[in-house]
């Protein structure tokens, strides 16, 4: 199954066609970033898929993304359909377990296939799945983040005289709100404050 696809890395390569990725079966791409993108993978923040001609998907399938290091399971970061032809993703590469760190702490530079791209044709039902767990588990670390400011604010006194909890409820909802809009505005790519 030949699908016309493509991905580059932004800011790091050119567009790198389908073709290029190693096929390991009929729905399952992969692509060794460490030996033909960038030798430090820590480098590929985010990589845009797309597809190259429209509808060259089944009406119920999407290609997904994922990452993996060290020969790790494989990491979801989102999908592409014929509905949604392209996006940019951010990578977050996962860190290597701490036996594979050792093992890495005495070479020059990183094994090939270390770390390593995965695309994979998917039933769209699965991915919209996926994308649920990916915004909870977003949702969790912004409340996570919430509750931790507002402590912080606690033990100095001043959440009620400055009305602290009422300007972190709004804070919060309004966070909330943009994350179920845009579920990748807190991971973009931004400038240094």
């Amino acid at each position: 199954m030949a699908l016309p696809f493509a991905l580059f890395f932004t800011g790091q390569s050119i567009a790198i066609p389908g073709t290029s990725l190693t096929q390991a079966d009929a729905t399952h791409w992969v692509l060794d970033t460490t030996s033909t993108v960038a030798p430090d993978y820590h480098q590929l923040q985010e990589v845009a898929i797309f597809l190259t001609q429209p509808n060259s998907l089944p009406p119920d399938m999407g290609l997904a993304l994922y990452v993996s290091i060290g020969g790790a399971d494989w990491s979801y970061r989102g999908y592409v359909s014929n509905s949604h032809p392209s996006d940019v993703l951010p990578l977050s590469w996962p860190e290597p377990d701490a036996s594979t760190q050792q093992q890495l702490a005495g070479l020059a530079a990183l094994p090939p296939g270390f770390a390593q791209v995965g695309v994979s044709v998917e039933p769209l039902a699965e991915l919209a799945q996926k994308e649920g767990s990916k915004l909870g588990a977003k949702e969790d670390f912004v409340k996570a983040v919430a509750y931790n400011l507002f402590a912080f604010m606690q033990s100095f006194g001043a959440v009620q005289a400055l009305g602290g909890d009422k300007l972190l409820n709004q804070w919060f909802e309004k966070t909330m709100d943009r994350l179920r809009r845009d579920p990748d505005f807190l991971t973009r790519r931004k400038d240094a404050i």
